[in-house]
């Protein structure tokens, strides 16, 4: 089966990033589009990606991609599929739906008759009449429906790869893994050089740093993949890559370091950095981003923060007091360092950098859960 067609999802808004990974890894060309890329791989880019990616969710073999009228012309379209490959007769499997855009049909429609459509067609090929089962499915088709566009994916990952294994405390505001690495990936930091989260949370920034440094694949830690029961798949060359890559990583010491305000997320921090096995070179103190004194005794030219939105909490003195003194204890301590920081309230955010005179160097729009953001990259 060599030249699969594949296509992954990625969050909105770093589409770019994931494609410019997935050439990275696979060494092959890769298309982007919205919220997910599209490329043609071996089989063993599924056991490379679901390891090794930082920036995906999902990664999907492409069983059909195509324009359609109506959710007819859906049910002919997915008939056609020759699903025997990818599924025995004694399995089960789901079909999970999203539908973007204005339509006569719901989700739910889509999932009923991309569902018919399946057995219907195993049933004329083989003889058999497949299984549903909507909570523990063997087999888990994404069915996706954009405007006029229909595209079936056969899901290789199960749950979203955001969901790296290693968060043992939950931070109430936490960043995405994936987001985080795509921060990592437009500051341009050079291992070698010192890093800070100077408002860490859960140590999700920290952590990542430190799975790009020591080439630590980002989800080694996960136990379970949808790929272990697609039938044409051989497992062991799963665990001889996964051996080998887990091999290659290295144990150096880098200046990684995460400064939180409150005890009780910085002990969560301490735990989740312990839990992902890199507690030895992520350094984490308690600290105020905003106060100059508190930080690290060290000239970092790295800073990478996903700071308070002002969602869940309102800083005293309001959001764009509280990013003027965040800005103003950076210019006074690290003049000249790259900052790439992620907000919601990014009005108030880029009126602060007007009034400390810090430079943007660019920006772009992500979706970060359901929340629209900005990541700025900035010249302090």
């Amino acid at each position: 089966m060599d030249g699969i067609e594949f296509f992954a999802t990625t969050s909105a808004g770093i589409e770019d990033l994931a494609s410019s990974e997935v050439e990275m890894l696979l060494k092959v060309k890769c298309v982007p589009d919205v919220g997910k890329v599209f490329f043609k791989s071996s089989p063993e880019s599924i056991y490379i990606l679901n390891l090794c990616a930082s920036t995906l969710n999902k990664v999907m073999i492409c069983l059909c991609r195509t324009y359609f009228e109506n959710l007819n012309q859906i049910y002919y379209l997915v008939k056609q599929v020759d699903f025997s490959k990818y599924i025995l007769p004694d399995q089960s499997f789901a079909v999970e739906s999203e539908r973007y855009g204005v339509h006569d049909f719901t989700s739910v429609d889509v999932s009923r008759v991309v569902g018919q459509a399946i057995i219907d067609s195993y049933l004329s090929s083989k003889g058999v009449r497949l299984k549903v089962n909507l909570n523990s499915p063997d087999i888990i088709f994404f069915s996706l429906v954009r405007d006029k566009e229909y595209i079936l994916g056969l899901n290789t990952t199960g749950e979203s790869l955001h969901k790296r294994g290693y968060r043992v405390y939950e931070h109430p505001a936490a960043l995405k893994p994936t987001i985080a690495s795509a921060m990592l990936m437009l500051a341009g930091w050079d291992c070698s050089m010192p890093l800070i989260d100077p408002m860490c949370g859960g140590a999700t920034i920290p952590i990542e740093a430190a799975f790009k440094a020591r080439r630590i694949p980002p989800n080694y830690l996960r136990k379970n993949f949808a790929f272990h029961k697609i039938g044409f798949l051989n497992l062991q060359d799963f665990e001889n890559l996964r051996g080998k890559l887990l091999s290659t990583a290295n144990r150096n010491v880098y200046k990684i370091f995460g400064m939180e305000k409150y005890e009780r997320h910085l002990r969560g921090a301490i735990m989740n950095c312990s839990n992902a096995g890199v507690s030895d070179t992520v350094f984490l103190k308690l600290g105020d981003a905003t106060c100059p004194e508190m930080y690290p005794c060290e000239s970092f030219n790295t800073i990478i923060v996903n700071p308070p939105y002002g969602v869940r909490m309102v800083p005293e003195g309001g959001m764009k007091r509280f990013y003027k003194l965040f800005l103003k204890a950076l210019r006074e301590r690290f003049s000249g360092s790259t900052l790439v920081l992620i907000t919601a309230a990014f009005r108030r955010f880029l009126q602060a950098v007007d009034e400390v005179d810090v430079k943007v160097l660019g920006e772009r729009n992500v979706l970060h859960g359901r929340l629209s953001a900005k990541i700025f990259k900035c010249k302090i």
